[in-house]
């Protein structure tokens, strides 16, 4: 009797060993598929333009999905480069971080958004990025619908 005993003990410290040495983190952090707002502001913190963002795919790290302008109070550098309505992503778990994409499959006049994914709300910068001209990164806010 006491070899199952000792046997069972065993097996349980092993058990309860391996399992103390995981770490659990977050999958997804603040990013799933769904709606979300946005809100770009300008260099002096003034909203200039609000939106919807619908993420439809989240497979692993990458993302893609649609938006749109709902309100654009003042047109910004990128902005005639953001007609297309779509977006691709990656999100980097380790850094806790979002990069979109405005105008995937173009090399040139990109509109990016990067999102601090780690905290609540989510917000970050976005910027314009092109050859021959790029603008300050500037404040975005995202909240799930």
């Amino acid at each position: 009797m006491s070899k199952y005993i000792s046997g069972f003990l065993f097996f349980m410290i092993i058990v309860i060993a391996g399992c103390s040495g995981n770490k659990v983190n977050r999958k997804d952090n603040n990013i799933s598929k769904g709606k979300y707002d946005f809100t770009m502001y300008d260099s002096n913190n003034v909203i200039i333009a609000e939106g919807l963002l619908i993420i439809n795919d989240h497979s692993g790290n990458v993302i893609s999905g649609n938006y749109n302008f709902t309100k654009v109070t003042s047109e910004f550098n990128g902005y005639g480069t953001m007609d297309k309505g779509k977006f691709t992503g990656k999100i980097n778990q380790k850094e806790e971080n979002l990069l979109l994409n405005t105008n995937p499959g173009q090399a040139d006049r990109n509109v990016y958004f990067n999102f601090d994914i780690g905290k609540t709300p989510v917000s970050g910068i976005w910027y314009y990025s092109a050859f021959r001209n790029s603008s300050k990164p500037c404040k975005i806010t995202l909240t799930m619908k």
